[in-house]
Parts: C-alpha cells; sequence; structure tokens
C-alpha cells in the first residue's frame, strides 16, 4: 500500500531493550510463525526496515551508505563463536548478531564508540545517572 514499515526500539515502553538486531529477528521470526510461512518477512527486508525504511520513517538522511548522506555507520566485530560460519551476511546480521557485538559507532562522520569504548561521553556516569533516575521515579510513583 506504500506504507514505510521502519523497527526502532524505545525501552521500557515496550520490553526493556534496546537492542535492534533483536527487533530485526524478532519481526523476522513473528511473521514467520504467525502465518506459518517461513518465506515471510525474509532477513533483507528486516534489515531495510532497521535501517533506510527507519530512516526514510523519520525524515532522516542516513539508512544507507550514499554520496550526500551523513555517514552513520556502525562496525560489526564478526570474529565470534555464534557468528560463525558466515554464510550469507545479511541473515547473520537479522538472526545471529547482537548490540554487543558492534565495535565501532560513527555518526555523521564522528567515531562515537571504538573497539567497544564509548569516546564521546563519560559511560559509567551516564548508567549511574540513569540508574538513580529509576530509582526515584519509581520512588516518585509509589509516593504519589
Amino acid at each position: 500500500n506504500g506504507l514505510i514499515v521502519g523497527l526502532g526500539t524505545d525501552g521500557c515502553a515496550s520490553n526493556n531493550n534496546l537492542d535492534i538486531f533483536e527487533e530485526m529477528k524478532a519481526a523476522a521470526l513473528l511473521q514467520k510463525g504467525f502465518k506459518g510461512n517461513a518465506t515471510l518477512l525474509p532477513a533483507k527486508q528486516a534489515l531495510e526496515m532497521a535501517t533506510i525504511n527507519g530512516a526514510l520513517a523519520l525524515g532522516l538522511e542516513t539508512g544507507s551508505i550514499e554520496i550526500g548522506k551523513k555517514a552513520d555507520l556502525i562496525l560489526i566485530d564478526l570474529k565470534k563463536p555464534h557468528l560463525q560460519p558466515i554464510h550469507n551476511i545479511i541473515s547473520q546480521l537479522v538472526y545471529s548478531t547482537k548490540g554487543s557485538d558492534v565495535d565501532t559507532v560513527i555518526c555523521n562522520g564522528k567515531i562515537l564508540m571504538e573497539n567497544r569504548k564509548v569516546l564521546t561521553l563519560n559511560e559509567d556516569e551516564i548508567l549511574e545517572k540513569a540508574q538513580n533516575s529509576a530509582e526515584r521515579l519509581v520512588s516518585e510513583a509509589r509516593e504519589g
């Protein structure tokens, strides 16, 4: 019908997870299981929903590697037992890869994480603030 369907994550509002790889896998497997048809929502389509379609749905100039688009990229460490052997890289990304396999993150050409180390923020401080905020919200909800 001409609709753009994208995938995304939103944390505790849905499933307490921000792993887009798990969302791709779930989307592909749920369609297959629900309809009883293993050919529905192939890996390539799930990957497109998480990349180019997500960008199109949000009006962003990302989602694919092209001249004129922002250089938003991730590098995956494929040298892990659960990612071997590789027969089809797209299927491997959708069905076997996890967010923890991301080695490097580049946004608009700037390296934000390299070798799994966040370069632009104090990760420990952010995690502590997030935990404190969550605890405060729970406490306030119980009180009021």
